[in-house]
């Protein structure tokens, strides 16, 4: 019985892990991300938004186990708004003019009167529909809630 060998560099791991590297260089942008609820910091590192656990993992804009980074490996960049609708329990949508991101099952309407959503990168508020998301940004999705 004949046996097959299987070698595998570390680039062609982090390729099975979900991230491309092509002779030898990185072919992905990534960059800081912090969502922010009434004060509190989400844990984006739990199991249940990293693209490890997702049934449909997006190479587009996604989250690894490994670290606290945002990996966009897409052909075109996406907007924040696209990259946080591509993230495994997060959707973005639009009603009328208001931004309005559900987390885990809970929707966050920017048009109640008792809720704000602040999207940030790099410091500066932005358009999330409009933004097209950069290698190196810090993203920041602040959400305040009289609640």
């Amino acid at each position: 019985m004949k046996r097959r060998a299987v070698i595998a560099t570390t680039a062609s791991l982090a390729s099975l892990a979900g991230c491309v590297f092509t002779d030898g260089k990185i072919e992905y942008d990534r960059g800081g991300i912090d969502v922010v609820i009434d004060g509190s910091p989400v844990d984006l590192s739990a199991d249940r938004f990293q693209s490890e656990h997702a049934e449909n993992d997006s190479i587009e804009f996604h989250l690894h186990e490994r670290d606290e980074y945002w990996y966009m490996e897409g052909e075109e960049p996406v907007t924040f708004a696209e990259g946080l609708d591509l993230l495994p329990r997060f959707e973005y949508a639009r009603n009328g003019d208001d931004h309005v991101v559900t987390i885990d099952g809970i929707a966050y309407d920017g048009g109640d009167s008792d809720t704000e959503l602040s999207f940030v990168v790099n410091g500066e508020t932005v358009d999330p529909a409009e933004y097209d998301v950069r290698d190196g940004d810090e993203l920041r999705l602040e959400i305040t809630t009289s609640a």
